[in-house]
């Protein structure tokens, strides 16, 4: 028979090990859990860095974006009270908040654009896309109205 001296040991041991291994792991765990709380942290000060940088630069004459879909020309900046003018057509104007500004709208050249390869020749012509004057069309310049053979 086993002593209970030895078996109370043996127990003892196992759960030592099994312990120690939780352990690890739980550190382990809070070890990824830092590293993910630290890169959320870092990207959204990044973030928030690069749009004060933006706001920073706003000059009139600015093509903008605000976050709600409206562009717009910069006409006047408070950097004081964080408002901006902005012209949304000629003669309508609008007073947004500098944080309501998404993005700077910068022109592409035409000349930057890629060129293309298709010309109108490549273009299939699709008869059920015709225009409205084809003569074999079922939507003909001519309509013959159903009722009218109705009366006769």
């Amino acid at each position: 028979m086993i002593n209970n001296a030895e078996l109370t040991t043996v127990v003892a041991q196992a759960q030592g090990g099994q312990e120690g291994g939780s352990g690890m792991f739980m550190l382990l765990m809070l070890a990824v859990l830092a590293l993910l709380f630290f890169m959320m942290i870092r990207r959204s000060r990044k973030a928030m860095k690069t749009q004060q940088e933006q706001r920073a630069s706003l000059q009139p004459g600015m093509e903008v974006m605000t976050t709600f879909g409206l562009f717009g020309t910069i006409t006047q900046v408070d950097h004081d009270d964080n408002k901006a003018i902005m012209e949304l057509s000629p003669g309508q104007y609008a007073t947004i908040h500098l944080q309501a500004i998404g993005q700077v709208v910068e022109e592409t050249d035409p000349e930057q654009l890629p060129e293309s390869d298709i010309t109108v020749d490549d273009i299939p012509d699709y008869p059920e896309q015709a225009g409205p004057d084809t003569k074999n069309s079922d939507y003909g310049s001519e309509y013959n109205d159903p009722r009218d053979d109705r009366d006769r």
